[in-house]
């Protein structure tokens, strides 16, 4: 470009020129926002059996009997109550790997390794979060909620419960944003007059959407699709997860490569204990 003319009128023109403009960057980072978690913090946590080493947990069980009447001068028939044991594999290594060069190092003014190691920390979640909602596979039974999630495919959901002698207490299911949608339309389930708790379907607390029939319901985007929507809905002690190395972070400088390598791994099986009290519940197209 040009120099401008001496006494010319040139302020419009050099303002409007990029080299003459400066930029500006926060000073803080912003990172995406995330998918709501929720499956780990409500299954059973067996991580205290696998902390000193081990590939496999067997979980042992025992069968039901039924009382038998006596016949005079029979002797009785003796029972095996063992059952068979229920196997968890420790099976899952994931990691997330991130190099940071020198020169981004250097001539950055951002901590990079903290700010990466938040997005590292998210992938690992969410993978856990991932392999538990995929026991749907798993389930004993599967409620086909057709379009749209309704009262009567909860109460199914219920009875399935019921007829498998699963415990009132520490029910739970976790649904996805459609079906979030459909039982906040439930009137039953967030009005009121019918549950005497102020918006306590709607307001999110930590992710729960709604206590119904003695069973917490929590919203997750991480719901599968898997030609259907896949709620997942279960005892505590249906699942289990056992992490043997909660998520660890590792770093090493290499020279070779004048960059800092990063890597955040864990190592966890997850399983189902009590496939009977372990329900899916689907939804066309989308959870």
């Amino acid at each position: 470009m040009a120099n401008p003319t001496t006494g010319s009128n040139v302020t419009l023109s050099i303002a409007q020129t990029s080299q003459y403009v400066q930029e500006i960057w926060t000073r803080e980072v912003q990172q995406p926002f995330d998918k709501t978690l929720q499956a780990a913090k409500l299954v059973q946590d067996r991580s205290g059996l696998v902390q000193g080493g081990g590939d496999l947990v067997r979980i042992p069980f025992t069968a039901a009997v039924n009382a038998r009447a006596k016949s005079a001068s029979t002797d009785i028939t003796f029972d095996s109550p063992e059952g068979a044991p229920v196997v968890l594999n420790i099976d899952k290594h994931y990691y997330v790997g991130v190099k940071i060069e020198d020169i981004a190092s250097v001539q950055s003014n951002y901590d990079l390794k903290s700010i990466f190691q938040e997005r590292m920390a998210e992938a690992l979640a969410r993978q856990i979060d991932t392999d538990l909602l995929a026991l749907y596979a798993s389930a004993g039974t599967s409620v086909a909620g057709g379009a749209a999630i309704d009262d009567a495919d909860i109460l199914s959901v219920v009875t399935t419960f019921d007829l498998a002698n699963t415990p009132t207490d520490m029910r739970r299911g976790v649904v996805g944003s459609y079906t979030k949608a459909d039982l906040s339309g439930v009137n039953k389930y967030t009005a009121y007059d019918q549950t005497g708790k102020t918006g306590k379907a709607v307001d999110g607390s930590g992710g729960l959407i709604s206590n119904v029939y003695d069973m917490d319901i929590f919203f997750s985007q991480n719901v599968p699709t898997n030609t259907t929507g896949r709620n997942l809905f279960f005892h505590k002690k249906a699942v289990n997860l056992a992490k043997q190395q909660a998520p660890k972070f590792v770093m090493e400088y290499r020279v070779a490569a004048l960059a800092t390598e990063t890597a955040l791994h864990t190592i966890y099986g997850v399983g189902v204990e009590r496939a009977a009290s372990l329900v899916e519940l689907t939804r066309t197209s989308a959870p």
